[in-house]
């Protein structure tokens, strides 16, 4: 079996998707199976089977961009079956036609592309070009796909809420490498609240800081620690100056240096992070998946969290609290509940690492694989 990959980005140093993307190809080398990746941008890859072609586009309108040799080689490559990654690009658009010419087999995983941006409360303008693609397209490559997947419950609504038939989707969880590390909580003198996310506007950090500000008044013990930085995304104006929105929001808080924004970090000190801290917070406005409530949930951390994503899934009762949108004093008032009852913290993050591990990339690997041998059965 060889399956042609569309994406457009594809390697371990990227996040989301692209990293999803690269670690499912790596577990199906294992497997037998090899790949042939078309991509706009190549990261760092360690594969043996698979071939990785990278493309210039000659065109480009915000995060759409077009090759017109990407297609010419979808068309012409061997292949048994098309996965693409997302939707309303030309990645997927180039899948649907190379699977509608060719009678190939087409799986998409949407990963939050189809209505993610009804969430978030954009402007017309950041919304305009994602009504102009689904009227032009007419839904064309969601149409004539075999299977959708779906990386949540709550991805999988929204799929049908689209007009996406029930019995066309699959939910597949997005896989984690977990380390291998022995996690060992130490007695700091702080209680260190994190957030490992892009600064965006779509995961609302705003209203994590005003959370943290309000339960700090009561418990002065508390330290916010925000990993991650800034990457352009397709949000438009609402993204512009959103670091420095944060930093400012700090200084006018008076909390300085009580929350730290230490930038990206990776490996081990990534891991060190998670192992010192106390109490994860994910104040998201949207996320089909979330990656970083699994980790978090691996490190043995409490979790509280907007309702987005795996988080029902995965917390459920037992493993922290899930609070309205917006509402940070909700949020205040649930980070002073589980800080000042240790018992409670420790069973929420014994019972979120149980469920972590039904989130590893093997098993991702192993669901897709499946899939792909389903679908093939018949096409």
């Amino acid at each position: 079996m060889i399956v042609l990959r569309l994406i457009g980005e594809f390697g371990s140093g990227f996040t989301g998707p692209s990293k999803q993307a690269y670690l499912l190809t790596k577990g199906l080398e294992n497997k037998g199976i090899s790949s042939i990746i078309l991509t706009f941008k190549k990261g760092s890859v360690n594969l043996k089977r698979s071939k990785i072609i990278e493309y210039k586009p000659f065109f480009g309108a915000g995060h759409y961009k077009l090759s017109l040799k990407m297609l010419l080689d979808s068309l012409r490559k061997d292949y048994n079956i098309i996965h693409v990654h997302g939707y309303r690009n030309f990645q997927t658009d180039a899948g649907a036609i190379s699977s509608f010419l060719r009678k190939v087999p087409l799986i998409i995983t949407t990963h939050g592309t189809v209505r993610g941006y009804e969430f978030l409360n954009l402007d017309l303008k950041s919304r305009l070009p994602n009504i102009i693609y689904d009227a032009i397209t007419m839904k064309f490559s969601l149409k004539i796909a075999k299977i959708i997947v779906a990386t949540s419950k709550s991805e999988a609504k929204e799929l049908i809420s689209f007009g996406i038939p029930e019995n066309k989707i699959k939910i597949i969880p997005n896989g984690i490498e977990f380390p291998n590390i022995n996690i060992k909580k130490k007695d700091k003198g702080t209680i260190n609240l994190l957030t490992v996310s892009r600064l965006t506007y779509k995961n609302n950090l705003e209203m994590a800081i005003k959370a943290f500000y309000e339960a700090y008044k009561r418990n002065n013990k508390l330290r916010y620690i925000i990993v991650g930085d800034v990457i352009p995304s397709r949000y438009g104006k609402e993204e512009k100056g959103y670091k420095e929105m944060l930093i400012k929001l700090c200084k006018d808080l008076g909390l300085q240096d009580k929350v730290i924004f230490k930038g990206w970090l990776s490996g081990e000190e990534l891991w060190k992070v998670y192992c010192n801290s106390d109490l994860f917070i994910w104040s998201s406005r949207y996320d089909n998946f979330a990656h970083a409530l699994v980790e978090a949930a691996y490190f043995k951390l409490p979790i509280i969290s907007t309702p987005v994503g795996i988080v029902e899934e995965l917390i459920g009762k037992e493993g922290g609290f899930i609070v309205s949108h917006e509402n940070y004093k909700e949020m205040s008032e649930r980070i002073i509940e589980i800080v000042e009852n240790p018992k409670l913290m420790i069973e929420m993050g014994e019972h979120n690492h149980k469920q972590s591990l039904n989130y590893s990339y093997e098993r991702m690997v192993g669901e897709y694989y499946k899939l792909y041998k389903e679908v093939l059965q018949y096409k």
